[in-house]
């Protein structure tokens, strides 16, 4: 019985660390997309400070982030988040719109993996 009592308590336990990072990355992501959703249309110096903030950001998340996300996932934000701003830089429109894009397509993704669903745990 006691050995009933003690995997029960780890199974919650683990739920709940389970149910914790769902919500700790979907409002990451959720942050993370809407100041990408804030940035103006086309590349401009007005996006410099909004750059400064996401990346600063970013930087402090992903520490806490990398525990359960992929290092490859990471840094595939964070260079898109570098190529982003280095389009914004150089005043090239294309690119800058193309970065928008692949950046909300990682966001996106990383959520999708750490979603809290049964598809996911198994």
């Amino acid at each position: 019985m006691r050995g009933l009592i003690i995997t029960l308590i780890l199974f919650a336990t683990l739920t709940a660390i389970m149910i914790f990072n769902f919500y700790f990355v979907d409002s990451l992501i959720s942050n993370m997309e809407n100041e990408v959703h804030s940035l103006s249309c086309t590349p401009s110096a007005e996006n410099t400070p909004i750059f400064e903030k996401l990346k600063k950001d970013w930087e402090k998340k992903s520490i806490w982030l990398s525990l359960s996300v992929a290092y490859d996932d990471i840094e595939k934000v964070t260079d898109l988040i570098d190529s982003l701003n280095a389009a914004n830089e150089t005043q090239n429109f294309v690119q800058f719109q193309i970065h928008i894009e692949l950046l909300l397509n990682a966001l996106e993704e990383m959520g999708r993996l750490e979603k809290f669903s049964l598809k996911n745990i198994l």
